[in-house]
């Protein structure tokens, strides 16, 4: 038989506090800062790079690259996502940004698929995608993979 159960409790907390020592976590290294982690998608947009929350988007695909328009008298942009259409809005109406004054001349090959409580998916389309990372929330900024990227949320004007 073991020993007595205080002998038995000793030896638990002994062995919990080598498994603590010995695991070595992969937020150790990181920054502290006020906020709990979050994930969050890189995207790069317009010569820029933002860091997007992985609560606001709903699925992420690579899609045929499509030319960049900004104009407003533009036709119907559509992607196929799971056999429904999505109707796609340019990344600076779905998400708030700064104005951009430069442009890219990569044509956008991948689409976000924003979360949504409307009958019609609504995403966007953008150059590239880095990721998912883990990164504390309530930064206005973040670094990953050597690079920097801005955080931007939902704007009002993502709906179909």
């Amino acid at each position: 038989m073991m020993g007595d159960p205080q002998e038995r409790h000793v030896q638990s907390l002994q062995w919990r506090l080598t498994m603590l020592e010995n695991t070595a976590s992969e937020f150790d290294n990181r920054q502290l800062s006020n906020g709990p982690l979050f994930q969050w998608l890189g995207v790069q947009w317009q010569g820029a790079n933002y860091a997007v929350s992985l609560n606001s988007i709903s699925a992420v695909f690579k899609t045929s690259p499509s030319p960049v328009s900004n104009s407003a008298d533009t036709h119907l942009d559509v992607a196929v996502h799971d056999g429904a259409v999505v109707f796609m809005k340019p990344f600076s109406e779905c998400f708030a940004t700064s104005p951009q004054f430069t442009e890219s001349k990569q044509l956008p090959q991948w689409a976000i698929v924003l979360h949504a409580a409307l009958p019609a998916p609504v995403g966007c389309r953008v150059q590239a995608v880095v990721g998912p990372f883990w990164a504390k929330a309530g930064l206005i900024s973040l670094d990953h993979d050597g690079q920097h990227w801005t955080v931007v949320h939902r704007s009002g004007a993502a709906h179909a």
